[in-house]
């Protein structure tokens, strides 16, 4: 088909046939049998291999030879998964064989597959070429991903050169608006580079090594519907910030919110200037929080000037808001913040969110930078308006029937004992919103000291939590961080089961879908210059596997107005209870719902079910850190942003 979609994925394929490959393996005794060597590890296999017979069992399989294990001679077919861990093996013996040990890295993780070749040393970090075995099943077949990445040093801080080397700035500090291009050259480079290893990829005991496709893997794409924002009266509009410039915000403020600003006494000029940002002055691209949100913003004259920003200098403001609180509810706290001063943002956050006040910090860098506010200035006023109650916008849902979704993440607190890292308190958190991305609330929803008690009380909450909503909506959707382990997404999943079969009346829809916007995945779009794929493309790898881009051009207008984002790989979880929901829907949901951040205009294109979940994990996380006070998470009115 001449005018097919097509994405050009960051893979390559194994050419020509693939070949069979010897092991050594041993029936396993037991679940609990210990491995018999660090390399062994654990598959399930055909008994009789050639031929194969239908018995299974698991074996403990080492690609070494070694007393208590026989040699076995499998096809790439036996177990995936058993001949991605050799293609790994493949890979690390290739680069041991050809490489100096310090130029490549190899995680300590053994269930964790990928290398890391080091291609250009900098002081700031290493340009690194990222390689991982993976099995496409779209196209049946086997191959490695391939990526580019820019690694942090330690201890460096975060700058515009750090940003240029990650390519999200360009040579003149500005957007990356040719990103796509950038990353798609640096994969080729290192590739090329690295052809030494790649050339010689012999798999256990074979005389050929496997042979790669010069080039990317072209798989089919389509386009689920893109984003459409709801405002006042009902009217739609394709963009955030115009729709809510010509209609107004879905629903506006209960009163005239009024700001309390907090600064140090050197720091007032930048208050007047975010004051004055606020009112609209003196900016072409802001109208001023008036005429943006149809509502005046009254701002307090009596400001509080602090001397620090100490904790003791936080909580003497805490007293003076909750009094002025008293008598006008909608005062929003707003901090002037030093440059990079993480502890003090830390602890103002944690002391007013723990009292169930939202507030809004802006830093001195951003105030005092004419080019900055000119672009900041509307976030923040978006932000503000939110914490005070409003809601600026929602997105078209994708169904009439009700849906509710629910984002869940994890905080988990660490100690580090005798060089290992342990977990000394475990969280779990969710957020709650409908198909329509309204925010409703954020709780916890499991904790414990020990994982045992954690993953009880996670299972325990979720499966009230359905209950009690299952009669409300027609479908209800979790959406799991990438963070979750296995055991935390089994717990979940035997919680929406237990719900599924035990729902009265018309049946509840349940589904249960892992989110990962931090895959190694990239691919590009070779119908435009730019390489950017369409906002809202879909790629289906396999059975309940896609990757869809959240963020990109249009057929219609080609022009690349920022720097877009890769695709987010999402797995439909296997359960027998969301065959009733056809995986579009859920698609399509992911996509609206990724049009629902409240952060900013340009805020993070990923679903606010997730989204807002990290923000607060990552939050609370660094509270625990720091021996701050936990918020009162369950307050409707998103202070996270």
């Amino acid at each position: 088909m001449i005018n097919e979609y097509q994405i050009h994925l960051n893979f390559l394929a194994v050419e020509d046939d693939f070949p069979n490959f010897i092991v050594y393996r041993r029936l396993r005794a037991s679940p609990q049998e210990v491995r018999p060597n660090h390399g062994a590890a654990s598959y399930r296999m055909p008994v009789k291999i050639l031929p194969i017979e239908d018995k299974c069992a698991f074996y403990w399989v080492s690609f070494c030879p070694a007393d208590g294990l026989e040699a076995c001679e499998v096809m790439p077919t036996t177990n995936k998964q058993l001949t991605c861990r050799a293609m790994y093996w493949a890979l690390v013996s290739a680069a041991g064989k050809v490489l100096n040990r310090k130029t490549f890295q190899i995680p300590q993780s053994s269930f964790f597959q990928e290398i890391s070749f080091i291609q250009r040393h900098h002081d700031e970090g290493n340009e690194v070429l990222e390689v991982q075995p993976y099995f496409l099943h779209a196209s049946k077949q086997f191959g490695y991903l391939i990526d580019f990445r820019f690694h942090l040093r330690d201890g460096v801080p975060f700058s515009r050169r750090v940003q240029q080397l990650s390519l999200s700035l360009d040579r003149s500090g500005k957007r990356n608006l040719g990103n796509y291009l950038d990353r798609n050259s640096k994969i080729r480079e290192f590739c090329r580079e690295r052809q030494d290893v790649l050339g010689s990829l012999f798999l256990p005991a074979a005389q050929i090594p496997i042979r790669l496709a010069p080039d990317f893997t072209p798989i089919t794409a389509d386009r689920l519907r893109t984003k459409t924002y709801v405002f006042a009266e009902g009217k739609e509009a394709k963009s955030q910030f115009k729709g809510l410039r010509d209609h107004g915000p879905l629903a506006g403020l209960p009163a005239i919110p009024r700001l309390l600003f907090i600064f140090r006494e050197q720091d007032r000029q930048a208050a007047r200037r975010l004051a004055m940002g606020l009112r609209g002055t003196g900016n072409p691209n802001f109208p001023g929080f008036k005429a943006l949100f149809r509502c005046d913003l009254e701002i307090d004259s009596s400001p509080i000037v602090l001397p620090d920003l100490s904790r003791n200098e936080m909580e003497t403001a805490l007293t003076r808001v909750k009094s002025e609180r008293q008598a006008k509810p909608v005062t929003l706290p707003v901090l002037i913040l030093p440059a990079e001063d993480h502890d003090s943002y830390l602890t103002h956050k944690a002391i007013f969110s723990q009292a169930e006040i939202p507030t809004q910090v802006c830093t001195l860098p951003l105030l005092q930078s004419d080019n900055s506010m000119k672009w900041a200035i509307g976030n923040i006023a978006l932000q503000i308006f939110c914490k005070a109650g409003g809601q600026p916008w929602k997105v078209l849902p994708t169904e009439a029937e009700r849906c509710l979704i629910i984002g869940i993440s994890q905080s988990h607190k660490l100690r580090k004992v005798e060089g290992t890292t342990k977990v000394e308190k475990y969280f779990a958190f969710s957020v709650m919103t409908d198909s329509s991305g309204l925010f409703q609330k954020v709780q916890v929803l499991g904790q414990g000291d020990d994982e045992g008690g954690y993953l009880d009380s996670l299972r325990r909450s979720l499966q009230e939590e359905l209950n009690r909503e299952a009669d409300n909506y027609a479908r209800i959707v979790v959406h799991t961080s990438f963070k979750l382990k296995r055991r935390e997404i089994a717990a979940i999943r035997d919680a929406v089961r237990k719900t599924a079969g035990s729902t009265n009346g018309p049946k509840t829809k349940f589904a249960v879908i892992k989110v990962n916007h931090k895959s190694r995945f990239f691919g590009i779009n070779r119908s435009v210059n730019s390489l950017v794929p369409y906002e809202a493309t879909r790629v289906r790898l396999g059975p309940g596997e896609y990757l869809v881009w959240f963020e990109g051009i249009f057929p219609d207008c080609s022009t690349v107005t920022k720097a877009f984002p890769g695709p987010t790989h999402i797995q439909m979880l296997r359960m027998e209870e969301h065959q009733g929901i056809p995986e579009g829907v859920l698609l399509q949901d992911l996509v609206n719902l990724s049009g629902a951040n409240w952060r900013g205009f340009n805020a993070k294109s990923a679903p606010v079910s997730v989204f807002y979940c990290h923000l607060v994990a990552d939050m609370v996380h660094d509270f625990y850190e720091k021996g701050l006070p936990l918020p009162a998470v369950h307050e409707i009115r998103p202070w996270f942003l």
